[in-house]
């Protein structure tokens, strides 16, 4: 009988042990899953974009759908990744050493896309409409209220909202296979995210020089800040891209000016770039971020295929097409 008793004591306390270990086992998502969430409520967007364009309040529509697309589930994300999680995504203010490497980002964004619009699409790709995730259409009447209300819903909230999600917790979160592997992974995904295949390249420039600005400046308002220039451009200087043209008159001139900002502010980016990091190491700044590096080229290979063999990766491309047909029929 006290052999039965021992027993049934033992059998409670693996129970136990196990009803503990399930308590304290978390369910650890990949960040692919967070990019699909993104994905599939911007696909979303796009039917419900076709009841908002004869409203008066697009603007106020524009805003909400954004914070739901982004904001809300990158939010989510981070409540459940730990208390902690937000001191990982750098929400430091920037410093006023980092405005000049910033705004050469910026204008080398704006360049280094025309060049590449270019290159891709030709002179007729120079589109005089800026529209966000090839869904919502900037329309401005030439009064000072649409403006502001297209400065804030098409510019300053999108830069928000997407480097929250793709240059605050992506990058973190590819980190742990390197830094490398960080700024390619981010910048692939924002790329995809604006459902645009000709002007995929440009997408993807501007997540690369996005991402090096964030570890540039140590600072998600330094890519915030980037961004945001380039949106306002997008929406008050890309239509006077074709103008300049016509009053150049000539191709290669307008190709050798845009190069020329392209050029100029690149070599400001990247001396800014080398500065900074230069002040970093006098002043002993730890570099948190670092991971340890993938040395073996067959590590390096696999650190990648992991990301896209994962199902919902798989599923970010189909999302991906499904947008890509949408917006062509």
């Amino acid at each position: 009988m006290s052999e039965q008793i021992k027993k049934s004591k033992k059998d409670k306390a693996k129970l136990g042990d196990k009803i503990k270990g399930l308590k304290n086992k978390t369910v650890v998502l990949n960040p692919t899953v967070l990019v699909l969430t993104t994905y599939i409520l911007l696909l979303l967007s796009k039917i419900i974009d076709l009841t908002l364009i004869n409203r008066e309040n697009q603007y106020f529509s524009v805003v909400i759908l954004q914070m739901m697309i982004f904001l809300l589930p990158g939010a989510i994300w981070c409540r459940f990744s730990g208390e902690k999680y937000t001191k990982n995504l750098r929400l430091k203010m920037i410093r006023p050493g980092s405005i000049v490497i910033t705004v050469a980002a910026a204008f080398f964004m704006i360049s280094g896309g025309l060049l590449i619009s270019v290159l891709f699409g030709g002179l007729e790709s120079l589109s005089d409409n800026f529209s966000l995730y090839n869904t919502f259409v900037s329309r401005d009447d030439g009064t000072v209220p649409a403006k502001i209300y297209l400065v804030v819903a098409y510019a300053i909230l999108p830069a928000i909202c997407e480097e929250f999600v793709y240059r605050g917790i992506l990058c973190h979160e590819y980190e742990k296979g390197g830094v490398m592997r960080a700024v390619v992974l981010s910048s692939v995904f924002f790329g995809l995210l604006h459902f645009n295949l000709q002007n995929l390249p440009v997408y993807i420039f501007s997540g690369v020089v996005l991402a090096l600005t964030l570890y540039a400046t140590r600072s998600l308002f330094g890519s915030i800040l980037a961004h945001m220039i380039y949106n306002v451009f997008g929406l008050f200087g890309q239509r006077y891209m074709s103008s300049l043209y016509n009053m150049t008159g000539s191709t290669k001139f307008f190709i050798f000016m845009v190069t020329l900002v392209f050029l100029v502010s690149g070599i400001i980016f990247c001396a800014e770039a080398s500065r900074l990091y230069k002040k970093y190491l006098y002043r002993g700044y730890s570099a948190k971020y670092r991971q340890p590096a993938l040395t073996e080229n067959k590590d390096i290979k696999n650190s990648y295929l992991e990301v896209l063999k994962l199902p919902s990766t798989v599923a970010c491309i189909l999302v991906y097409i499904i947008a890509l047909v949408i917006s062509w029929l």
